[in-house]
């Protein structure tokens, strides 16, 4: 196509969509909020795939829970054990903070 027939073809349909605009108004209005519904349209099922490819990433990417999780999980409070009773310092002040919590209604 050449550059000269895209700005012919540019002023016909300006000509055009101003003679429409002055003879039936109202034409004009129901064009222009059908192109901006479609518009809206298009654009909310763009934003609406990106955002499910995102999604779909992410969940992709997500670190999903091992097998041995309750075995790590319990380790892991036997050690924090351990660490406690090994101070009495520590001891004291963990057995202060359950009795106040115990005190407390959840």
């Amino acid at each position: 196509m050449r550059m000269s027939s895209f700005v012919l073809g540019g002023m016909v349909g300006a000509m055009a969509a101003m003679f429409a605009a002055r003879r039936r108004p109202e034409l004009m209005a129901r064009a222009c909020t059908a192109m901006t519904d479609a518009g809206a349209a298009i654009a909310g099922k763009a934003m609406s795939m990106w955002l499910n490819a995102d999604m779909k990433k992410a969940a992709a990417e997500a670190p999903k829970p091992a097998d041995d999780t309750a075995e790590r999980s319990g380790v892991a409070w036997e050690q924090i054990e351990a660490i406690i009773s090994s101070d009495p310092a520590v001891k004291k002040e963990v057995d202060k903070i359950k009795a106040a919590s115990s005190g407390m209604t959840h």
